[in-house]
């Protein structure tokens, strides 16, 4: 005999459907970002229009991946919310920071290859260990 789905139920099940929505979009943008980057890199196309559409696809998919995570960021309890938030504003502030501290650095020619993607691999770390630290501390 099945046992009837309660509240807490639906709710991790709806949680699971839309992390793994948010996943996708996110697997999607980055597969573009990553085709996009190395077709131009190693010439794979020779016609700017074809770069340009690259972009174009990239960026709407990107806008798509805004979307579904506000989506997913309403979706959560409060204190899923919580969690996401302070580990968005760690995200953010180590990104301005670590940012101005990084172009200062180029700048004083400490940084010979300064790239913006190292900022960006910098916050993403920052968000994931703000989320693991935020589910570790409120366990």
């Amino acid at each position: 005999m099945k046992k009837p789905m309660t509240d807490s139920d639906i709710f991790t099940a709806r949680a699971r459907k839309s992390s793994m929505r948010l996943l996708s979009w996110v697997f999607a943008w980055v597969g573009t970002m990553v085709l996009a980057d190395k077709a131009e890199l190693y010439e794979w196309y020779s016609s700017a229009w074809i770069s340009m559409l690259a972009i174009v696809i990239n960026t709407g998919i990107g806008i798509g991946v805004i979307v579904t995570f506000l989506r997913f960021l309403k979706e959560l309890d409060e204190l899923q919310r919580k969690i996401q938030l302070d580990a968005l504003a760690l995200s953010m502030g180590i990104g301005f920071v670590g940012g101005f501290a990084y172009s200062l650095l180029a700048t004083a020619q400490f940084i010979s290859d300064a790239e913006a993607s190292d900022i960006l691999v910098l916050m993403s770390v920052a968000y994931m260990a703000g989320i693991i630290i935020g589910q570790v501390r409120y366990k």
